[in-house]
C-alpha cells in the first residue's frame, strides 16, 4: 500500500470515528452526570474510556481500526468531560445564586 493510500485510509478512519462519537456520545447525560455528580461526575467523566462499536470495526484494516479507534476515543472524552464540566459549573452558579438570594431575602427581614 502506497504512503498516500495508507494517509489517506488513516484520515478516512479518524474522521468516521470522530462522527461516530459525535452520534453515539449522549451529551445530555453527561451534562445531568456533571449537575447531579459535581466533582465526583466530573471524576467519573474523566475516568470513564469511551469505546467503539466493534461492528464499525469489522473488515477494516489495522490502520483504520487504530484511526478509527483514536478518533472516537478523543472526540467522545471531549464530549463527556466538556458536558461534564457544563453541567458542575451550571450546579455551581445555581447553588450560589441560592446563597445569594437567601441572603438577600434574610437582610430584608
Amino acid at each position: 500500500m502506497g504512503v498516500k493510500a495508507q494517509q489517506s485510509e488513516l484520515e478516512a478512519g479518524r474522521i468516521a470515528g470522530e462522527q461516530s462519537a459525535r452520534a453515539a456520545t449522549n451529551g445530555n447525560l453527561w451534562l445531568a452526570v456533571g449537575c447531579l455528580g459535581g466533582i465526583v461526575g466530573l471524576a467519573v467523566a474523566y475516568v470513564i474510556e469511551p469505546n467503539p462499536p466493534a461492528t464499525a470495526l469489522l473488515g477494516k484494516s489495522p490502520e483504520y481500526v487504530a484511526a478509527y479507534t483514536d478518533g472516537y476515543r478523543v472526540t467522545a472524552k471531549r464530549i463527556q468531560t466538556g458536558k461534564a464540566w457544563t453541567g458542575c459549573i451550571v450546579i455551581a452558579v445555581l447553588y450560589v445564586g441560592a446563597v445569594a438570594l437567601a441572603a438577600i431575602a434574610e437582610g430584608i427581614d
